[in-house]
């Protein structure tokens, strides 16, 4: 299950530490981290930047990532061709189905 997160609206030159309010999955394996926006970076701590890929012998290759999203309440980054990714970008895709928002709606009353 993925990690889903409602982010506070950010001014884009905003430095600080991102604050959200998060909805966790059950995943025993889902974990938090906190990350600072500075000027359109986005700066992690090495535990999250190993959890995408990175590693410490290739310290400047970099790991290309994805950021997929539907709005106000979905927002996914993953490493770029993993199931992950496929898997935020199909949501994405899936929330612009009428009937899929019909469905929510419906689940979202209840």
């Amino acid at each position: 299950m993925l990690l889903s997160r409602v982010l506070s609206t950010i001014p884009r030159r905003a430095a600080g530490i991102l604050r959200a309010q998060s909805t966790l999955s059950t995943s025993p394996t889902a974990r938090e981290f906190k990350v600072v926006l500075d000027n359109d970076t986005v700066y992690v701590d090495q535990a999250l930047a190993e959890a995408l890929g990175w590693t410490p012998d290739q310290p400047t290759e970099g790991v290309p990532l994805t950021l997929s999203g539907w709005e106000p309440h979905y927002f996914a980054i993953a490493r770029t061709g993993t199931d992950s990714d496929l898997l935020a970008r199909r949501t994405v895709e899936s929330g612009h189905n009428p009937r899929v928002k019909q469905i929510l709606d419906y689940l979202k009353d209840r």
